[in-house]
């Protein structure tokens, strides 16, 4: 009928194309609240909120790691030995331990800061340590507007660096974190991905993750951040499930040493006294050594959860505003259904990029279809009260 209509003459034609207008115009709203929602606080708070419930619903997902190892330095571990902070020389015996049993990768989320003046053979072996090692990750952290580098040297040989930064959202939740950071400039891998450098330097190319404004429009001389994901769901099964010891037990003997061979190592501090945990769901923190940790196995199994730029969600919103439209509209039923199955497709895209290790939020497709829908409702109940009226009339 459409199509006979259409092929009847120009007027037809043009009262088509005039209906057609119209329809666009009436939906100029809804296409400028999906905009507006897009950058606004509510999409940001709808996206936490989406986020904090898949986290809980994927909290006792069965992920146990194999590549890792933690080495807790625990209350018991800092009790028995020099008290916090630890000699420098233990931290090295610590190492060479793990060197000698054929671990890939040391990482030692341990920042040490400064010179030990009260022990400069401390340092020594320590240095030693990490450079016969060879494979040695060490954090790098920010202060007062400086990177501050372990044992205050420009340069260790041997050691690989990579920045300890966790970013926790306003609300002092963390959600996030950066493949690279760096003051002035993004230049310093984390401390997960230079892990993964010294562990399958293969797979530490192939990353995704949101790229930041800093490599577009220039640099501050702030901390800046690049790269950014979402912390992938399982993080509470993987630190009820990941094999570690504390450090003690390493120190004493008491771990095989077949344990160790060919892991990747976390050592890192889980003493409350020492270190705050950090939160990440309304029931459970977590040591930022167990994120760390977490953060590489992930990588390493090459799924990542990567927040997508808000453009996409706006055409997203557009498309499902636009088809919600068109079931709403008085038009034949074959149009009205194509609409209905175009927005139950376009609903799942969400959920299938999930799966793919993308997030993309839905905010401003709900804020489209709710406006559309509101607009179509109030347009008819005046167009009845008009009836209505005109009939008492």
């Amino acid at each position: 009928m459409a199509t006979y209509l259409f092929w009847c003459s120009n007027l037809t034609v043009d009262f088509v194309m005039l209906q057609g207008v119209r329809f666009l115009v009436f939906l100029t709203l809804p296409f400028t609240i999906v905009v507006l929602v897009s950058s606004s606080a509510l999409a940001v708070w709808f996206d936490r909120f989406a986020y904090d419930l898949l986290n809980q619903y994927y909290a006792s997902v069965d992920y146990r790691p194999k590549d890792v190892v933690l080495i807790d330095i625990d209350q018991e571990s800092i009790d028995r030995f020099s008290g916090w902070p630890l000699n420098r020389g233990i931290h090295a015996e610590v190492i060479e331990r793990l060197s000698s049993a054929e671990a890939s990768s040391i990482t030692y989320n341990v920042a040490f800061i400064g010179e030990d003046l009260d022990n400069k053979l401390g340092d020594k072996r320590l240095v030693d340590a990490i450079k016969q090692s060879g494979r040695v990750i060490l954090p790098l952290i920010a202060e007062n507007g400086r990177e501050l580098k372990p044992l205050n040297a420009a340069e260790l040989p041997k050691a690989v660096m990579g920045h300890a930064d966790l970013s926790l959202d306003e609300d002092e939740y963390l959600r996030r974190s950066y493949l690279y950071a760096g003051m002035g400039f993004p230049r310093w891998p984390s401390l997960a991905l230079a892990s993964l450098h010294v562990y399958a330097p293969v797979k530490a190319d192939d990353f995704s993750g949101l790229r930041t404004p800093y490599l577009h429009v220039g640099f501050s001389k702030l901390w800046s951040r690049d790269y950014e994901l979402l912390l992938p769901f399982g993080l509470a099964s993987f630190e009820q499930h990941v094999l570690r010891y504390p450090l003690w037990a390493l120190l004493d003997g008491s771990v095989p040493k077949d344990k160790l061979r060919n892991k990747a190592i976390f050592v890192g501090i889980s003493a409350p006294t020492i270190e705050n945990k950090l939160k990440v769901l309304p029931q459970n923190s977590f040591f930022s050594t167990e994120i760390h940790a977490f953060i590489f196995s992930t990588l390493n199994r090459g799924y990542m959860l990567s927040p997508s730029l808000s453009v996409w969600a706006v055409i997203l919103g557009i498309l499902a505003t636009l088809c919600w439209g068109l079931f709403l509209a008085k038009l034949p039923v074959g149009w009205r259904f194509a609409g209905f199955c175009m927005v139950f497709l376009l609903a799942g895209v969400p959920v299938w990029l999930l799966s793919l290790g993308y997030w993309l939020s839905m905010m401003p497709m709900l804020a489209g279809l709710v406006s559309v829908s509101c607009i179509f409702t109030v347009g008819r109940l005046s167009g009845l009260l008009l009836t209505n009226k005109k009939a008492l009339d």
